[in-house]
């Protein structure tokens, strides 16, 4: 039986407004009910997951919390696992949260263990000053929750997302930045295993990205993928960046066109 991996934004949903789009929102509701295994497979860095979970049903998706895999589940288990107690977060006051009842100290200042940037709308000149001393002058890891290079917001218009922030502040320190989310092995690995699918050839991973979800996460892990043009990339011409061996193995308007992945 093979199995997907579903990107959030852009390919079942339209922006950060989670606006169902309705032959993915079809889709997904056809693999639950043929008993098909399926997880959304996000970089989501503002919500945190049991409100994610809560908001995607509200849209009509049959979404439980163990459907999602986002990187805050992930970015828990990476922290402590380094050492870290104290944290300066580019992000949400709702993962902001997250990150105090999983017992973090989150601080405002540079004098941190760590520096974590998510996806946050009033980055500014500060922050960024704030988060390159925390590595600078207090030897503060840089970690993040995706390498994601653009996010489709509702106006239409794209604009630098968190992988982009992240490697400008590992620019600006000449220090490495570790992702959290995909295309990280332990993203992926985390995926499959809930999947229930080891085989990676039974697995398609179907997303907007076709640079970090599918190009680098073919790399890492091996999986089929489906590039889908209802997201930030209406046409297939951004391929020309991309290597040919890692080129998506198909590309469809929009994911309801899975359908053909399932039925053969």
């Amino acid at each position: 039986m093979v199995g997907f991996l579903l990107d959030l934004e852009g390919t079942l949903v339209k922006d950060k407004s989670y606006t169902p789009i309705p032959e993915a929102l079809e889709f997904v509701k056809e693999l639950e009910e043929r008993k098909i295994p399926w997880l959304v497979a996000t970089n989501n860095s503002t919500e945190k997951p049991t409100v994610l979970a809560e908001i995607l049903r509200e849209k009509g998706f049959p979404v439980t919390r163990e459907k999602i895999l986002s990187p805050s589940l992930l970015a828990s288990l990476f922290l402590k696992r380094e050492g870290v107690k104290s944290i300066y977060f580019l992000g949400t006051d709702k993962v902001k949260e997250f990150f105090r009842e999983e017992g973090f100290e989150v601080r405002e200042d540079h004098k941190v263990d760590a520096v974590v940037v998510g996806r946050d709308r009033e980055i500014n000149y500060g922050k960024l000053k704030t988060a390159t001393s925390a590595v600078v002058k207090n030897g503060a890891k840089l970690f993040s929750f995706h390498m994601n290079r653009l996010i489709l917001d509702p106006d239409g218009l794209v604009g630098p997302s968190v992988g982009a922030i992240a490697t400008a502040i590992s620019y600006a320190s000449n220090r490495p930045v570790t992702s959290f989310g995909k295309p990280s092995k332990e993203y992926f690995k985390k995926a499959f295993e809930l999947l229930g699918i080891s085989d990676p050839k039974k697995v398609y991973m179907v997303s907007d990205d076709p640079f970090t979800d599918l190009a680098e996460g073919k790399k890492v892990a091996g999986f089929k993928t489906v590039f889908v043009l209802s997201g930030k990339y209406p046409t297939q011409e951004v391929l020309a960046e991309i290597p040919k061996e890692l080129h998506p193995d198909y590309v469809f308007p929009h994911a309801g066109y899975c359908r053909e992945l399932v039925n053969g």
